[in-house]
Parts: structure tokens; sequence; C-alpha cells
């Protein structure tokens, strides 16, 4: 996409569409996607239970039913849906980094063992000096 004006525009990071608006989500990463497919498997839910409910042609159709196997079906669906949508979400590359609060264990241990290296030669350097100083001031 170009304009005389300001020439040919890079593409975007990510593989972005250049038609898409930068706040708004494209349609399967919104709530729109997730939202008419929980109502579209609610409205068959409802319609099945109503028609089952009533037990045949000859009785008058069971409403109340139907309405409580929409809303059953319309929740559970969405719930669903939505834990899908967030197991299958990979995380941002920033997150691995790891600075700040948000460090590796690895790296933290790995300092603490450095530490603990580091201490442990101090002393026994210390240790190794003190008995030649104690000889030297008893002479």
């Amino acid at each position: 996409m170009s304009t005389p004006s300001t020439g040919p525009q890079p593409p975007r990071p990510g593989g972005a569409p250049q038609e898409r608006r930068e706040g708004k989500p494209g349609f399967l990463s919104s709530i729109k996607g997730p939202l008419l497919f929980s109502f579209a498997l609610a409205l068959i839910g409802g319609v099945v239970a109503t028609l089952t409910a009533s037990g045949g042609t000859d009785n008058p159709w069971r409403v109340d039913i139907g309405l409580i196997a929409f809303g059953a079906f319309f929740i559970v669906s969405l719930v669903v849906v939505a834990m899908l949508q967030l197991a299958a979400k990979d995380n941002p590359d920033h997150l691995s980094q790891g600075s700040g609060v948000h460090r590796s264990s690895e790296e933290l241990h790995r300092q603490a063992v450095a530490r603990r290296k580091a201490e442990a030669q101090r002393r026994r350097e210390e240790a190794a000096r003190r008995p030649d100083e104690g000889e030297r001031g008893e002479r």
C-alpha cells in the first residue's frame, strides 16, 4: 500500500495486513468469533432440547427447558473456547529475557553458586594465612 506523498510503506512486524488499523484486532483475536460460535452452538442445543423435551408432536413445546439448555450451552461453550484460546496464545519474546523481577531461576542459581565459591575461597585463604601469623607472633 503506497500513497504519492509517503511512498511504499514497510511491512508491519508479525505479518499483519496493512489494511487493518492499529487499535482494531482481527476477527479471530477479537471476542466476536467465540461469541458467534457459542451462540450458534447454544441455539442448536436449545432447539434440540426444546423438541426432545416435548415428547412428540402431540404435546406442547417445552420452551422453558430449551431456554435453560440455551443458557447452559452458551456459557459452557464460551468458557471452553476462551480456555482454548488462552492455551494456544504464545507468550511474547520479551518475557523469556529474564530481567528485573522476571529473572530466570537458573541465573539466580548460578550467581548464588559463584558467591558461595568466592566466599569459600576467601575463607580458605584467610585460614591459610592465620597459622603463619600466629607462629610469627609467638617467637
